[in-house]
């Protein structure tokens, strides 16, 4: 089985946010390109109460923020040191499908 590219949301300033639906023990992807040194917030508010993790990924693969506590919701904020592709990953362990919503906040 190979890995889903990620799709492509565009500009994280122009990003009005998305609904995954994500299966139990599976993940959703998506690309956004940030701009450089404006402080991003990414929060998840799974509907239900299955265990959803989120990780943030520079161009070179590495975690620039995570958020792997117990529970539905997620908030990880970074601040990029380059204006470039960040990959978001979510990740849900179960019990159970949850439906996602991933919502990106630029500082002004």
């Amino acid at each position: 089985m190979r890995a889903e590219k990620p799709a492509d949301g565009g500009k994280a300033e122009e990003f009005k946010g998305k609904t995954f639906d994500v299966k139990e023990k599976g993940e959703a992807t998506i690309t956004l390109t940030f701009p450089a040194g404006k402080k991003a917030t990414v929060t998840l508010r799974g509907e239900k109460k299955t265990d959803v993790h989120l990780f943030i990924y520079d161009a070179d693969k590495k975690v620039v923020a995570k958020d792997d506590s117990p529970g539905p919701n997620c908030d990880a904020e970074f601040t990029p040191k380059e204006s470039g592709k960040f990959t978001l990953v979510i990740r849900n362990l179960g019990p159970g499908d949850n439906r996602v919503p991933l919502k990106v906040v630029l500082a002004k």
